[in-house]
């Protein structure tokens, strides 16, 4: 499997592995619910038969209340307190409506419930009509206590019974909270190392390409650089072998001249010989310019600016002054071509009839700036340059190379009133006194 195919999948894995952990936490999440609501549950129950103790026992104690003092106003609390007490054994009949063994508990509860009430009404309805004695009461007393006995058993069975369903759900509750956490531990974990893995694919693939690229880089850097040694190597022999071959073939027809005076051809091969010799001149200056290992880049940028504005008949305004220190011979040559093919692409593309170069230094950098003042570049262009620097040509993509190459940065401006290039270099030691300023001088045809 190729890497991009080991890191996409390493990718769905991580992603499919979330999904299906983000089910198995939500299942466990809702068990887990459940679990706790069935707790809730046996705790309400609990309650409801607490309640139902308090108010019977509320009941058993008004009634006597009542029996003893025979106060009319205890009857109001005791029919309330009897229907908290019905109230109660209707609300844990609902809460129990799942368990059938606690609804047959709850049936045994209600009779219960009722013979005791009916105890408590002959008690009051004694003492009401002024029958009560206390023997019938006594008697009344040992049929209450036996119902209560009997309830208060039944009533504790129910109790034990809610207590061990609370057991079971809370362990079942307990159960459901650990596999819920060991499921979203593990799910994290397993989407961690999966994650990881994605992440050191990725970076594999990123050390690959930057490989990839540094590599092509420097087959670039080399390939320019052997470009500028096989044009230093053809202005050479331009010079010294064509230039020299050409310079020989006119002192013969010169010579060939003084013997045959009249002859008008041999005048019109000297001309010819003229402008060869001139032309050859010319196409060596340009490929390897003498003046750039002689005097500088100073001094060639301003030949090369005057030859370009005979040749192309554009103004070009040349800010550029000569100072005591000299480039690495690097970024001059650098410089150099940079300017050449700034230039070439005003004559080329801008349509216009006037820029300007300027050469000064900014702290530790060298500056070089060319502009124009034609139509400026298509946007769409531009943002392509600026984002991979495709679609500005062979041209501008050697510029940007040779730029980098040695530290610097290309940068290109352009809009419709014209276009600019700047050309950032550091240099290591900053010149002694200001290189680059002076006025503008204008040069043209």
């Amino acid at each position: 499997m190729s890497s991009v195919g080991k890191v996409n999948a390493a990718l769905a894995a991580a992603v499919i592995f979330l999904l299906l952990s983000s089910c198995s936490a939500y299942f466990a999440f809702t068990s887990m619910d459940a679990s706790q609501s069935w707790v809730r549950h046996s705790r309400e129950v609990q309650s409801a038969l607490a309640q139902f103790s308090m108010a019977t026992a509320q009941a058993g104690w008004l009634r006597s209340e009542y029996v003893d003092s025979g106060d009319a106003s205890i009857l109001q609390q005791q029919a309330g307190v009897v229907g908290q007490i019905r109230n109660a054994v209707d609300v844990i009949q609902r809460l129990t409506v799942d368990n059938a063994q606690q609804q047959a508990n709850c049936r045994k509860l209600a009779e219960l419930t009722e013979q005791r009430i009916a105890l408590l009404d002959q008690a009051i309805g004694l003492k009401k009509t002024g029958k009560s004695a206390p023997a019938a009461q006594t008697a009344i007393s040992k049929q209450s206590l036996a119902t209560a006995v009997h309830t208060e058993l039944l009533l504790q069975h129910m109790y034990d019974t809610e207590e061990q369903l609370l057991a079971e759900r809370q362990a079942r509750a307990s159960r459901s909270t650990s596999v819920t956490a060991a499921i979203l531990l593990t799910s994290m974990f397993l989407a961690l190392v999966l994650f990881v893995v994605h992440h050191r694919l990725l970076m594999d693939q990123v050390v690959a390409r930057s490989r990839a690229e540094h590599a092509q880089r420097a087959l670039s850097a080399k390939v320019l650089t052997l470009q500028d040694e096989e044009r230093r190597k053809f202005a050479r022999e331009l010079h010294d072998s064509v230039g020299q071959q050409l310079v020989a073939m006119k002192m013969a027809i010169s010579a060939l001249q003084v013997k045959l005076p009249g002859d008008t051809s041999l005048q019109d091969c000297l001309k010819l010989l003229d402008d060869t010799i001139s032309e050859t001149r010319t196409i060596s200056h340009l490929l390897h310019p003498p003046l750039l290992d002689e005097a500088g880049l100073n001094s060639a940028s301003r030949w090369f600016v005057e030859g370009f504005g005979k040749r192309s008949g554009i103004h070009v305004n040349l800010d550029i002054h000569d100072g005591t220190d000299r480039l690495p011979e690097a970024t001059e040559l650098v410089l150099f071509r940079v300017l050449q093919e700034s230039l070439t692409n005003v004559h080329r593309h801008s349509g216009a009839k006037r820029a300007d170069v300027s050469l000064q230094t900014a702290g530790n950098d060298v500056i070089l700036r060319v502009r124009d003042h034609g139509s400026g570049m298509p946007p769409a262009v531009l943002q392509s340059l600026r984002e991979d620097g495709s679609g500005g040509g062979v041209g501008l993509a050697g510029m940007t190379e040779r730029i980098r190459e040695i530290g610097g940065r290309l940068e290109i401006y352009s809009n419709t009133v014209g276009t600019e290039i700047v050309a950032r270099v550091p240099v290591r030691t900053r010149p002694s006194q200001p290189v680059f300023s002076g006025p503008m001088r204008e040069v043209k045809e």
